[in-house]
This record gives C-alpha cells, sequence and structure tokens, in this order.
C-alpha cells in the first residue's frame, strides 16, 4: 500500500493510505497505525527517513494494527512519475476504446 508518513509512537508507525485515481490526483483514503517489526530495524529507519513508503504487511489485510514486514521509500519526484504513468495509462486506454 502506499502510504504517507505521519509519525512514530511506541513500535508503531502512523500513516495515511493514499490512492492515485485515474486523473493522477493522490487521494487520501484514511488514516493506520502500523506496528513496526521489533526483529526488523531497519523498516522503522527506512520510513523514518521518508515521506512517502509502499508498504507491505503481514496479514496482507491493511487492517489497523498490522506488522509491517517491508517497506521502500519513495521520493516526490518517484511520486510525480507514477502519477504520470498511470494518467497516460488512462489515456491510451481510453484513446483504445475509442479507436475500436
Amino acid at each position: 500500500m502506499l502510504v504517507k508518513i505521519n509519525g512514530f509512537g511506541d513500535h508503531t508507525v502512523l500513516v495515511t493510505e493514499l490512492h492515485i485515481d485515474d486523473l493522477g490526483s493522490v487521494v487520501p483514503l484514511r488514516d493506520l497505525e502500523l506496528k513496526l517489526p521489533i526483529d526488523d530495524m531497519n523498516v522503522g529507519e527506512i520510513l523514518k527517513m521518508s515521506q512517502f513508503a509502499a508498504v507491505f504487511t503481514d496479514d496482507n489485510t491493511d487492517k489497523n494494527q498490522s506488522t509491517i514486514i517491508l517497506a521502500n521509500s519513495i521520493t516526490g519526484d518517484e511520486l510525480h512519475r507514477e502519477k504520470s504513468r498511470i494518467i497516460d495509462f488512462v489515456e491510451n486506454k481510453r484513446h483504445l476504446m475509442n479507436c475500436e
């Protein structure tokens, strides 16, 4: 899930789950408090140095209190490129549908 990092608690990270819609807008979906893994300090360090991240949780349900098992920092530039890719994909799909 794509998240914006909002803050940290004791062994938790406060995030806002984000979605990029068909127009390239970043839409906040919900606020979550996710657990940091006790045995992997790298995940917490990655998130502390990030404004945005892609995170994966242990139960794949993206519920509040899920434990993060993998985190990948996303820069503002990378987020912008992803928004552009989504816009291009949607435009190409619409173009193909109009050509049929």
